[in-house]
């Protein structure tokens, strides 16, 4: 049997179960054009009307209700034979090996983890929380999360969610050095940098209104992790430049207070990055889907 002629048996099927054309291309992602051409060349090669159509209504004539009941059988038998290569929610299994910055891992994936378990209970989660990018194929990283820019070109990357940067200060450290109002007072306060060396940072802030400004910013006190900046932040020692989802709270509860809104550093991106290129595992799958729905949503 030509093998176009059975998918036309499935499009056939799939019409009569659905109960319109549209509603049966919308289910096998093909246009209702598509889908009449389909009904079209097999009652051609059938030599037989299986349907009447109205622009109400679809009815089965009775030679259609014969051949319905066997294209039904072949639809039924398609959909099992996906459902035992693809599992359900519940059947998913195996590990999941997913590496992140502490900040992000800690505050914004922990709390999202106990709702995915709940939809894949066989699923194991393997977590690594480190500021430093770790190699995908040397630790077996499944997904990796990275904030910032996707600067490996030889991965996937999925973005997740978009954030801009806030430069916050702790109540106290302005009560002591004032809140600057204008980029320009800026190199006059202490900083407190999220990185490894002291070097300064240039740095570019524009306005609402367009107007730019490129700074030098030496670091008072560096750090390496994005928690501990924001820590350091909270107690008082300077002003950081930290990400929107990581400091909302701390400002809600009065811990920071954010300086000078109407200037932007500019938006970062979160992104997934994974080494599959064609095929992806349906547990990772299931996994980035889950985070591209839920990660600061």
């Amino acid at each position: 049997m030509d093998p176009s002629q059975l998918y036309r048996m499935l499009v056939f099927a799939s019409v009569v179960e659905k109960g319109s054309l549209t509603a049966a291309g919308e289910a096998l992602n093909i246009s209702r054009s598509m889908v009449s051409q389909h009904l079209k060349r097999l009652e051609a090669h059938c030599q037989l009307k299986l349907l009447y159509r109205t622009t109400r209504k679809l009815s089965l004539t009775q030679e259609g209700k014969q051949f319905y009941y066997y294209c039904a059988e072949l639809l039924k038998l398609a959909k099992q034979a996906e459902a035992s290569i693809i599992p359900s929610d519940d059947q998913l299994h195996g590990t999941i090996k997913i590496s992140a910055p502490v900040a992000i891992g800690e505050l914004a994936l922990v709390p999202l983890f106990r709702e995915f378990t709940k939809h894949y209970p066989h699923i194991h989660l393997c977590l690594l929380f480190e500021d430093r990018k770790l190699d995908l194929l040397e630790h077996n990283i499944d997904i990796a999360i990275q904030v910032g820019q996707a600067d490996n070109e030889q991965l996937v990357a999925v973005e997740l969610a978009e954030y801009d940067e806030y430069l916050v200060a702790g109540p106290e450290y302005l009560a002591t050095h004032g809140s600057p109002s204008h980029p320009d007072s800026l190199p006059h306060h202490q900083w407190i940098m999220h990185s490894t060396h002291q070097l300064p940072r240039n740095c570019q802030f524009e306005n609402s209104e367009g107007d730019k400004f490129n700074l030098q910013l030496t670091p008072f006190i560096n750090c390496n992790t994005l928690v501990g900046t924001l820590t350091l932040a909270k107690e008082g020692l300077g002003i950081a430049m930290l990400p929107e989802h990581l400091v909302k709270q701390p400002i809600q509860e009065g811990l920071l207070r954010r300086i000078m809104p109407d200037y932007h550093l500019g938006k970062g991106g979160i992104f997934a990055l994974h080494d599959f290129e064609d095929v992806i595992p349906a547990r990772v799958h299931a996994m980035l889907t889950f985070l591209q729905r839920r990660l600061y949503q």
